[in-house]
């Protein structure tokens, strides 16, 4: 997700007058340049892994970008975006999650015509970034993520143990493999199973 400072800074300098801005412009690029001097001892230990971390000050002390709780480190994270503003209707974020994809898509393009290590790192990033966004989407509409991810997994663990039995049942075979199917075949076991499950899931609401 990139948001461009330049322009942001922009935006604001365009309401202050223009005696304003021209001492605000020196003002932040003084302040970049120092910026970027101070920064470069901690950019350069990005370049040597992408697990590298830069040391936290305030905003993301105690938090671990790197912990196997992975939905408790978004949540923690994303609460501090929050609260700096980066708050986005529900139009922005469909146009945020469109946008992802699309970088998502390019990536692996890019990579699947090179695959090299720089082009397989930047899809990994991209896709990231969708599931970042798509977590935040649910956030939003208070989903809990990681509940919903359970819910999926439990939805594919029982639509494929659904097809196996229609499978078994059609075929009298109880040998009978979902390996051994032909595409169309398991395609139609697939929409077969989802309609049974949807069917019985659907009382529940009656």
């Amino acid at each position: 997700m990139k948001i461009s400072f330049n322009s942001y800074i922009s935006s604001n300098v365009s309401m202050r007058g223009k005696q304003n801005s021209q001492g605000f412009r020196r003002t932040e690029l003084n302040a970049s340049v120092k910026s970027e001097k101070d920064l470069s001892v901690y950019l350069e230990s990005l370049k040597k892994s992408k697990q590298a971390t830069i040391p936290p000050l305030n905003a993301m002390r105690g938090v671990n970008p790197n912990s196997k709780n992975v939905f408790d480190t978004f949540n923690k994270i994303d609460d501090v975006t929050r609260s700096i503003d980066f708050v986005r209707s529900q139009e922005a974020w469909d146009d945020c999650m469109l946008e992802e994809i699309q970088e998502f898509t390019v990536a692996r393009r890019e990579y699947q015509q090179n695959p090299n290590k720089q082009n397989y790192d930047h899809m990994e990033e991209e896709m990231g970034d969708i599931f970042y966004t798509a977590a935040s989407i649910a956030k939003d509409s208070g989903i809990n993520p990681e509940d919903a991810f359970r819910s999926t997994n439990r939805k594919f663990f029982n639509r494929i143990n659904i097809m196996e039995r229609i499978l078994r049942d059609r075929k009298g075979d109880n040998d009978a493999s979902l390996k051994d199917c032909r595409d169309y075949e398991r395609r139609a076991l697939w929409n077969a199973a989802k309609r049974k499950i949807y069917d019985v899931q659907l009382q529940q609401y009656q």
